[in-house]
């Protein structure tokens, strides 16, 4: 072997991505080396800005040509992003869909609307990168509008956000102002107080304008004079799991 080549040759330190031509004598072949090189380097820095500025936009696509969902879906997914990504993918001729990270509960929902479809599903990953990976199968619903809309009148409106990167309340939160799918004060996990966060009756309320017709008063009780009543309502504590039961 002709150790001698100069593709066998080692860069010299601080000429990491340069075209190294010193033992090449003919300088037309050289320069036509050079602008290939050159040119060659350009093209590869063009597409390295096409790609930021699809990931930016949530259009990159990931291994065989799918949908990179981490770029798309950096805060999570509502159920109108779940809907519509399984649309492309019944219209499509992919047979996996692959989706962000989420926590279990979240996983088991995407599980039940996989199963409204005649999707099999099921979890990957470990710790809080575990995510859901659906699969086209030969009971799969085709697709079409009506059987589409059919499976689709089946599910609830709901967010899922990503679990996989930090900021899960402020994502919830910030996509379900949005609307359209998101569920802020909606859904609860353990621990919640329903109706926490809900705003006081306006004064255009028929209810409210029906008490203070009454003689009813903001920050007075409701009963009777001898008997005053709450000033709160009784609360009600979200329990979904049987800790502390027994």
């Amino acid at each position: 072997m002709d150790f001698d080549r100069p593709s066998l040759k080692k860069k010299p330190k601080g000429r990491k991505g340069k075209l190294i031509l010193d033992d090449i004598s003919d300088s037309e072949f050289k320069a036509s080396m050079q602008s290939a090189w050159d040119n060659d380097r350009v093209k590869k820095k063009e597409r390295k800005q096409e790609r930021e500025v699809l990931r930016a936009r949530g259009s990159l696509t990931g291994k065989h040509g799918k949908p990179d969902m981490k770029a798309r879906y950096k805060e999570g997914m509502s159920i109108e992003d779940v809907k519509e990504e399984i649309k492309e993918f019944l219209k499509g001729d992919n047979t996996t869909l692959s989706l962000p990270a989420m926590d279990k509960a979240d996983r088991k929902f995407v599980h039940e609307i996989a199963n409204a479809f005649k999707l099999k599903s099921k979890s990957a990953g470990l710790g809080n990168k575990r995510y859901p990976i659906l699969y086209r199968t030969s009971r799969t619903t085709v697709y079409g509008v009506r059987a589409y809309e059919a499976a689709a009148s089946k599910l609830s409106r709901r967010f899922l956000p990503r679990n996989d990167v930090g900021g899960r309340a402020g994502a919830v939160l910030k996509r379900g102002a949005r609307g359209g799918g998101g569920f802020g004060a909606a859904s609860y996990r353990d621990g919640d107080v329903v109706g926490a966060s809900a705003l006081e009756l306006g004064v255009e309320n028929k209810g409210r304008a029906m008490l203070e017709k009454m003689g009813w008063s903001a920050g007075t009780a409701l009963g009777a004079l001898d008997n005053k009543g709450i000033l709160q309502p009784v609360s009600h504590v979200v329990k979904t799991t049987k800790a502390g039961l027994g």
